[in-house]
């Protein structure tokens, strides 16, 4: 049931498209999809599923019981989980076959004595991020401790901290630090030894042949991930609501909470069913837009919790409760990007999907675009 006609739209063929194109980029490294956060708030069940069947080689997640949720749906991939997992959880990654991330010594012994209850792990080398794991030398000395003491260690991995600013020195800083790791394991990894680097825009802008894996995000959800365009990533989300109501105010009637929006003429408004609670920003108060009848709408006065209301004055043709309203995506040629609501609320578009709540419905629309 969905009373108020409001859904996230997530158009599987426009994913797969995604998927492919960042594989060719990729290429000759295979794509490790990443699937945290509920797949950036667009469904980490349904999502990975229709991964795993376009051939995608691997999936990451954040957390252990984002894996153990993705694993109970049916998929078989390997998954590998990017953060902490606490210690008596680390047998509960071994039951379910999730590939866990190692950062440091005190983790090292935080984990010796489970014996036969360890699943595989992967060495986090830390390059320039400083959120987890060790600089490269201290790195080698980890990855010698934990193998002595019988840990299996499958790959290791850094990440990226300026791959989103095109011809960033740092990138090569990160490279290179990563590089004296691997050189430093010489022939003590074996040739299944994985390795990764690259986020999303590392993916699209980099060279990643001599690595194993590239960890994609928000590329796959066709999201940019970077101030550079790339025309050949397809939106997997549009967010849709309707209008609620329809009402003329005078000149001098006020809007919403505060009064931080007095109407300077007679004007035809539209109240929409969403507010904060579901996602929409209250940054958007009196900055937003949304799309009616193909026409941009102003957002007028406060964001409530579970309303705003906009201007419909400029709309020609009548305009009647349960009028389609888009929020992101397109309507009759007009368009309103995740992009451009960032922009406004001074964020990126990572918290913008990832901040739609659980109270909009996903929907899965699986034909062509």
């Amino acid at each position: 049931m969905n009373s108020r006609k409001t859904f996230a739209l997530i158009d599987l063929s426009a994913y797969r498209q995604n998927l492919v194109y960042l594989s060719g980029k990729a290429s000759p490294a295979k794509l490790m999809v990443v699937v945290k956060a509920d797949a950036y708030g667009h469904g980490a069940v349904e999502l990975s599923k229709v991964a795993q069947e376009s051939g995608v080689d691997r999936l990451a997640v954040a957390f252990l019981e984002e894996g153990i949720k993705i694993r109970q749906s049916g998929i078989s991939l390997p998954i590998l989980v990017l953060n902490y997992v606490e210690k008596k959880e680390i047998p509960t990654a071994k039951e379910f076959s999730l590939t866990l991330s190692l950062s440091s010594f005190a983790q090292l012994e935080n984990i010796i004595g489970l014996n036969k209850q360890l699943p595989d792990f992967q060495l986090v080398v830390d390059t320039g991020m400083r959120r987890l794991g060790l600089e490269w030398e201290e790195s080698i000395e980890l990855y010698n401790s934990a193998v002595r003491k019988g840990i299996n260690i499958t790959g290791a991995y850094t990440h990226f901290a300026t791959a989103d600013e095109k011809g960033s020195g740092f990138v090569l800083e990160q490279r290179e630090a990563f590089g004296r790791f691997l050189h430093g394991l010489g022939q003590r990894r074996n040739r299944h030894f994985e390795t990764h680097i690259s986020n999303s825009a590392g993916t699209i802008y980099f060279d990643n042949s001599d690595f194993s894996y590239v960890r994609a995000g928000i590329a796959t959800y066709g999201l940019q991930p970077s101030k550079e365009t790339d025309e050949n990533l397809k939106p997997v989300l549009s967010w849709v609501s309707c209008v609620s109501f329809v009402k003329r105010i005078r000149t001098g009637y006020s809007v919403s909470y505060g009064r931080t929006f007095v109407a300077d003429r007679d004007m035809l408004v539209a109240t929409i069913p969403v507010g904060y609670a579901d996602g929409y920003n209250r940054l958007l108060s009196n900055r937003g837009y949304v799309i009616i009848s193909g026409k941009r709408c102003k957002v007028l006065g406060r964001v409530c919790m579970d309303q705003f209301v906009v201007d419909i004055s400029h709309i020609e043709k009548p305009v009647s409760i349960g009028d389609e309203v888009v929020i992101v995506g397109t309507q009759e040629g007009e368009s309103i990007s995740a992009e451009e609501i960032a922009d406004l609320c001074g964020t990126i578009n990572y918290e913008v999907v990832c901040s739609i709540s659980s109270r909009v419905p996903r929907v899965y629309k699986k034909g062509v675009n």
